[in-house]
């Protein structure tokens, strides 16, 4: 019998793989991909259970599919280092905090200025076309109602920080009037992976294999996938392949095809968590509501980015789960809880902690420096100073550093533009294959916006169009 071989095959099924696709069939009658589906069936376990420690509040029910993700792909987590992922279609894509920062020049400058402004353009398609929330400039804006907890002439007085309003990824039709977030249906509006798919690709032609990828194999002119699904192996040829399964699965398979043994830096944005306390309500009908605002320094805007939300059942339930001590206590801080405010402060990737190597059969990732959260702490202590002076909250607050990694964000490893081994062209395609493409967040570096997911599905969706 005739080996089949495969024209094209995408592997991976969140946002950015979904975001090539779409593109992509536009000009094509139809696509491969292999993306595993959400399962009961067992896998035999790594010991990852301490990254559970800090499940964020909108995976609580998902640990199983968190710690199979690890298992099925071999990667151990070190006790001191913290990294998500899930086993299912969309993966994060599914849970991610819904924030898009619009300023995604900045960190295209490196690349050419036919590059930058394709990859503008992709970004202002993706914001109209799902109907996102917010202003990109006048043309482009789909506005909200921001909650006047911080107001503007307050901000424009203050000498050391100043705020910036995110893209809200709900996709909400435009209305003359400002939309109203506490009418957001979250389960249908949110763009998540399944939302993303039932809205632009459910009725287009995507076959899909429910395996995952173990390894990349070189056949001559083509490429091999050999593949599982925990029961069964079998093997996929194909003539191009485009790899959108998230950063740390795309650099695993790379590092494997390639026969690297030395250790990669993942780039991520640690995340410092702050909680304080509102002298007034905060209303939130929401169970999960993203930053209407972030804050920035004046001086050195890079830095960090701090967003803001209240407190919501989602939270609590975290909370409780994790300090079971607090249980007795849950319907008082569900009675507070508009009176609490969470705020999530990312920082510059200079401070990134994250490392993948081999060993022999196992890929592991670990921390190497000293913990930093004394100096975190000090970007905390800025925000609460400014609430304090605002008269907006109690002199009192916690901050807490959940270890490197807590953050989601992972990108960087295979840096577009750079004519090294491990890197890809501007094409996206890898230096050594130029048929194997790229199109997650290894390909690119976010040192200004720390709310990446918008210009990673702009990107792939660039690459959609051209391949």
């Amino acid at each position: 019998m005739k080996k089949k071989i495969y024209d094209i095959i995408v592997v991976g099924s969140g946002l950015s793989s979904l975001s090539f696709i779409d593109s992509y069939l536009k000009k094509q009658k139809k696509i491969d991909v292999i993306s595993f589906k959400k399962t009961k069936k067992s896998f035999s376990q790594i010991n990852n259970k301490h990254i559970l420690e800090i499940l964020p509040p909108q995976m609580i029910g998902e640990e199983k599919q968190v710690l199979d993700y690890f298992s099925i792909n071999k990667i151990l987590i070190k006790k001191k280092t913290k990294f998500f992922g899930s086993l299912e279609f969309g993966g994060l894509s599914n849970y991610w905090g819904l924030q898009i920062d619009k300023n995604i020049k900045n960190d295209l400058q490196d690349f050419s200025k036919k590059t930058q402004k394709k990859i503008l353009n992709s970004f202002k398609e993706i914001f109209a076309k799902q109907n996102l929330l917010g202003k990109i400039n006048e043309k482009n804006q789909n506005l909200f109602e921001r909650n006047p907890f911080i107001n503007d002439e307050f901000l424009n007085k203050n000498k050391i920080l100043k705020s910036d309003e995110p893209i809200l990824a709900f996709q909400k039709k435009r209305e003359k009037q400002k939309i109203n977030l506490n009418f957001i249906n979250e389960k249908k509006d949110s763009l998540t992976a399944t939302n993303f798919f039932k809205k632009n690709l459910k009725n287009k032609r995507i076959i899909f294999h429910n395996y995952f990828v173990e390894r990349i194999v070189k056949d001559k002119k083509n490429i091999i996938l050999k593949c599982s699904n925990g029961s069964k192996n079998k093997s996929f040829t194909t003539k191009k392949l485009v790899l959108g399964c998230g950063t740390l699965i795309t650099t695993k398979l790379i590092m494997d095809y390639l026969k690297i043994k030395t250790e990669i830096k993942i780039n991520h944005h640690p995340r410092l968590f702050s909680l304080y306390f509102s002298k007034k309500k905060w209303t939130n009908k929401m169970n999960f509501q993203p930053s209407h605002f972030h804050l920035k320094l004046r001086k050195n805007p890079t830095l960090f980015t701090a967003d803001f939300r209240p407190g919501n059942r989602l939270i609590i339930d975290a909370i409780i789960k994790f300090k079971k001590i607090l249980s007795p206590f849950k319907p008082l801080l569900n009675f507070l809880r508009e009176y609490f405010i969470f705020s999530n402060i990312f920082i510059h990737p200079r401070f990134s902690n994250l490392y993948i190597k081999k060993q022999k059969n196992i890929f592991i990732i670990y921390s190497k420096k000293k913990n930093q959260k004394n100096y975190f702490e000090k970007f905390g202590k800025i925000i609460f100073n400014f609430l304090k002076t605002s008269k907006k909250i109690f002199p009192l607050y916690i901050n807490h550093f959940p270890g490197y990694g807590a953050d989601f964000h992972y990108f960087g490893t295979f840096t577009m533009g750079i004519s090294k081994k491990l890197h890809v062209n501007e094409n996206c395609q890898l230096n050594k294959n130029k048929n194997i493409y790229i199109v997650d967040g290894s390909v690119l570096k976010f040192k200004s916006n720390k709310y990446p997911l918008g210009a990673i599905m702009a990107n792939a969706r660039r690459i959609g169009k051209e391949i």
